[in-house]
């Protein structure tokens, strides 16, 4: 049975929802007594990584002006539903590249297929394109950090693509060519979910032992899932992930299970039970953000306000601003009697999502004599 390509642009583009909604509950639902002060002073590394992101573009490349209208492009396409125009701005080829490099391939015993390799990438890409392409929709981008890789003409872009008050923030890797700019990976920054891993699941079976049946009803109950869990049905949710449980996931699948899971502990109470899961997708997926910001909001719902307020800085150090996380950093820092940095923490929430009347009051309050 063939895999589906669908749910490899779905999964992230749910997951980012369902993590902003945990970090916004955390305040919203409960107020809980903070710990004794505890020293934790900004590092100079995170003052310095503060500064990059806050100019827009971080100690890397400028930002050339094509390679914005590139993704602008992208995005205004998915938006109107042009999919065939998203499908076209990958480079098939690199894409099947990066596929190939992977550690699953890898491991597949799989040979390489140059010719036909990249055309099933394409059609599939064509296929979920029209499925999802929305994913991708965006009325702005903001690109964040430009890095220039090893490989002639190739670039890792940090861009932040906005549709009203949402914001997703990708790592793009980029080719530009004398015909101008192509794709050929994408990765949520927040989720850590990158296309050409989880592409490498197309071209590889089951797990041994594991019928094909089993394993795509893991997958696909995972954006059921996080809809039910963004919907506030939690026994609903806990039953979607049922079929996640009894299936042999893909590795970057898995750690989604673990954001999930962890999700669904951090909206009962039960901050151990996530971060027993936070540490599950570390085991797996060492340094995916998703993971300090599961973190964060499992030590804010324990009132652990030090450990709340060291997460949600790191994975704002890998992100640059991000509202949800600078609420929960600020929350801690108020909370551990540092006002001035709390302040800072909210003011910069502002600067990534200006429409925010929670921060609004937060730094209102604050200035309060």
């Amino acid at each position: 049975m063939r895999l589906g390509w669908w749910w490899l642009l779905v999964i992230p583009i749910a997951a980012f929802g369902l993590l902003e909604l945990a970090g916004d509950w955390v305040f919203g639902v409960r107020t809980i007594p903070p710990p004794l002060p505890a020293d934790i002073p900004p590092t100079e590394a995170r003052e310095q990584a503060r500064e990059a992101f806050s100019v827009g573009v971080g100690t890397g490349e400028a930002a050339d002006p094509e390679l914005v209208a590139a993704l602008l492009a992208i995005g205004h396409a998915a938006k109107d539903g042009h999919a065939s125009e998203v499908a076209d701005t990958f480079d098939h080829n690199r894409l099947y590249d990066e596929v190939t490099r992977s550690d699953l391939f890898a491991q597949s015993g799989l040979h390489l297929e140059p010719a036909a390799g990249p055309r099933r990438l394409r059609a599939a890409l064509w296929d979920t394109a029209h499925q999802t392409a929305t994913g991708f929709a965006c009325d702005r981008v903001e690109v964040r950090k430009v890095v220039r890789l090893s490989a002639p003409g190739e670039f890792l872009v940090y861009a932040r693509h906005r549709t009203g008050p949402r914001s997703t923030l990708y790592r793009w890797w980029m080719l530009h060519t004398s015909t101008g700019w192509k794709v050929f990976d994408v990765e949520d920054v927040r989720i850590g979910l990158r296309l050409s891993r989880q592409a490498a699941r197309q071209f590889i079976r089951g797990a041994e032992g594991d019928e094909p049946e089993k394993l795509v009803a893991g997958l696909q109950a995972l954006p059921v899932a996080a809809d039910r869990l963004a919907e506030g049905k939690l026994e609903a949710a806990d039953t979607a992930l049922a079929l996640a449980r009894a299936a042999r996931l893909p590795r970057e699948a898995f750690v989604l299970r673990c954001v999930l899971e962890g999700t669904l502990a951090v909206l009962r109470s039960r901050s151990t039970e996530a971060l027993e899961w936070a540490d599950r997708a570390e085991a797996v997926a060492p340094g995916w953000p998703a993971i300090d910001y599961l973190r964060a909001c499992a030590h804010a719902v324990a009132g652990n306000w030090a450990e709340a307020a060291f997460h949600a800085g790191r994975y704002i150090d890998q992100t640059g601003p991000d509202a949800a996380a600078c609420r929960i950093l600020g929350t801690a820092l108020r909370e551990l009697n540092r006002p001035a940095e709390a302040a800072a923490a909210f003011a910069q929430g502002l600067q990534d999502d200006p429409t925010r009347d929670d921060l609004k009051a937060a730094l209102r309050d604050l200035r309060q004599p």
